[in-house]
């Protein structure tokens, strides 16, 4: 029975996980770079649902809507004014721009909430769901829910719409995709909307599940959501959520019957295994190269 307990609660962190790197695969299908700064996007979600849940009163849902609209935003003004005026440079110059936006964030945090730690109230009145001896708690059912049917739209998304083939046609060439009449604003604008809207809604469904909240939080979100990436190969959505799911799993298998100390650092040695032994992932495609 101890399987099927790790396995729920695997799962449940998995889906987090999942998000974050579908939102880092979204940044990566359109511009060819790893967004640093998600784990921050994330954290203004989290916050955000918190303000208005928390201490506001309002009800969840509005929590979550509030959330999404404020990483959504979060990421139009980032791409707006820190990464379309440098979109052609060296990819070393994007990144390095997406570290200095994430202390940047933790910073502007730290302002507001210090370094408390805050305690996410619960958000359903019924209780857990008790199934034998697993117990499965509403929110992360949600969760899990959420981040299936989510990666399903944006399957569809990017093989069926001009939008999404757009975006690969832009991360493959963008001078050849501008020339052939694709509007390199509005691809990378999208994206990044997309991509923040994804952060705040893994901050908002997460939140609960978490419960403690605290400005740093973004960096360790990040590094298991950038592994499951990793895992599942970077420019797959299939990928994305699939490494998720496995992380999480294997976090608790690993902490469970191995020790609690390596739970934690299991996500750097998935990273480490996977660059050696299988660079594309799980999911991975054939390398591209921008020009």
């Amino acid at each position: 029975m101890e399987f099927f307990i790790l396995l729920s609660a695997g799962l449940a962190n998995g889906g987090y996980y999942a998000l974050i790197a579908l939102g880092l695969v979204l940044i990566f299908k359109a511009q060819d770079m790893v967004q640093f700064g998600h784990g921050e996007v994330f954290m203004v979600g989290a916050f955000t649902a918190y303000t208005v849940f928390a201490v506001v009163g309002w009800p969840y849902l509005v929590a979550f809507i509030a959330a999404v609209l404020a990483a959504t935003v979060v990421g139009m003004i980032v791409e707006r004014w820190l990464i379309r005026p440098i979109a052609h440079m060296p990819h070393m110059t994007l990144v390095m721009v997406t570290v200095g936006l994430s202390f940047c964030l933790k910073g502007a945090a730290r302002i507001e909430w210090g370094k408390d730690i805050y305690t996410f109230p619960s958000v359903f009145k019924s209780g857990p769901i008790v199934i034998g001896e697993v117990v499965l708690m509403p929110q992360q059912l949600v969760l899990v829910a959420f981040t299936l049917s989510l990666s399903v739209v944006l399957y569809l998304m990017f093989k069926y719409t001009a939008l999404g083939k757009q975006m690969k046609a832009t991360s493959q060439n963008m001078t050849g995709a501008q020339l052939s009449g694709v509007n390199i604003g509005r691809v990378f604008s999208s994206t990044w909307a997309m991509s923040g809207a994804l952060g705040g809604a893994a901050g908002a469904l997460s939140a609960p599940v978490l419960s403690l909240l605290f400005p740093d939080i973004g960096t360790f979100i990040l590094l298991k959501g950038f592994a499951a990436a990793v895992l599942g190969g970077f420019g797959s959505i299939v990928g994305a959520v699939v490494g998720g799911f496995a992380v999480g799993v294997m976090e608790k298998f690993v902490g469970f019957y191995i020790s609690t100390s390596l739970e934690h650092i299991s996500a750097f040695v998935i990273i480490m295994l996977v660059l050696i032994f299988w660079p594309k992932g799980l999911f991975g495609t054939k390398d591209v190269t921008r020009v």
